[in-house]
């Protein structure tokens, strides 16, 4: 096969033609700003070092540009995210022949302690407000912390939940708004069900009303939940306030008590498996505390430790 060869092309050109390729293959506005955001800083790395060309790219660019990075930031999460943009970046480059081939690889992090509710937080945060004294966002807040808890569903889905995709009947809820731009259904568990419909018939919310609203009736946005719930844990003696936490507090309670970690994909929303196994390794030792409970010869005991002296072995 013929392939081409761009010596000139200028860095901000192969840019543009990115960008518009991940527009094409319809990826999120959040993804195409991701790029945007965390390609700046090689782009002004390039610019010092006085690279203008995408052919003049090499390993050794990306390599004198990670170690740059690491001079600047004491925080490998940060690096590597900066290292994947340029990597989705240089390897499409790779793939139309503006560059030769080669591997970029992330640098090695420690592993992240996931941050999860305890059971003596969560007794805290679901005990239920009185309906007769209580304001529309206490209550709304305490439905809320109980949906993140139940269903393990990501924020920016939930804000964008209708009360016409609450499905009683089949004991689901649809998600429009999703990280795969895939609609999921989620199952809804029987304490949610006797929680939604009577929220839901108390505040008066149409079909057309968001589930979670502001007190406007407006949907609500991703910093005003992440702060009304920080509000409403700290109120209730809790101090964690981290909404991604009651996630994964859901996986942890999910794989603890025995599900399967591929029905967790589906109600995860994980696109591969990879994601979900690594709750089940984070996770996973917490399995041995409660093994006794599980044993199949801690259940079926024998009725006599003993053999009767006409069976004993001689």
């Amino acid at each position: 096969m013929i392939k081409r060869v761009e010596k000139n092309c200028k860095i901000p050109e192969i840019y543009d033609e990115f960008q518009k390729h991940n527009q094409v293959k319809n990826l999120s506005e959040q993804t195409i700003k991701f790029y945007y955001w965390n390609l700046k800083p090689f782009f002004d790395y390039l610019s010092s070092a006085k690279i203008n060309s995408i052919s003049e790219i090499s390993k050794d660019t990306v390599n004198d540009f990670i170690l740059e990075q690491k001079q600047k930031y004491d925080n490998s999460i940060s690096i590597n995210t900066h290292i994947r943009a340029v990597r989705a970046f240089l390897y499409y480059a790779m793939e139309n022949n503006y560059l030769p081939s080669f591997k970029i690889q992330l640098i090695k992090q420690p592993e992240k302690v996931m941050e999860t509710y305890s059971d003596d937080d969560i007794k805290k945060l679901i005990i239920k407000p009185n309906i007769k004294s209580c304001s529309f966002v206490e209550y709304r807040d305490w439905a809320l912390v109980n949906y993140f808890l139940e269903t393990g569903n990501r924020l920016r889905s939930v804000i964008n939940i209708k009360v016409s995709d609450i499905h009683i009947t089949e004991r689901k809820v649809i998600l429009h708004i999703t990280k795969n731009r895939e609609e999921i259904e989620t199952p809804l568990t029987k304490t949610l069900l006797s929680i939604l419909p009577p929220y839901i018939r108390t505040w008066g919310l149409s079909n057309d009303s968001y589930l979670f609203p502001s007190v406007t009736g407006e949907q609500l946005t991703e910093n005003a939940a992440k702060h009304t719930i920080a509000k409403y844990n700290v109120k209730h003696g809790v101090s964690i306030t981290s909404i991604h936490a009651f996630r994964h507090t859901f996986a942890r309670n999910y794989i603890v008590t025995g599900g399967s970690s591929f029905k967790l994909q589906s109600l995860l929303g994980h696109k591969n498996i990879e994601m979900t196994k690594h709750y089940v390794h984070l996770f996973g030792e917490d399995l041995a505390k409660d093994i006794d409970q599980h044993s199949i010869l801690e259940r079926i005991k024998p009725t006599s430790n003993r053999l009767s002296k006409s069976k004993r072995c001689l």
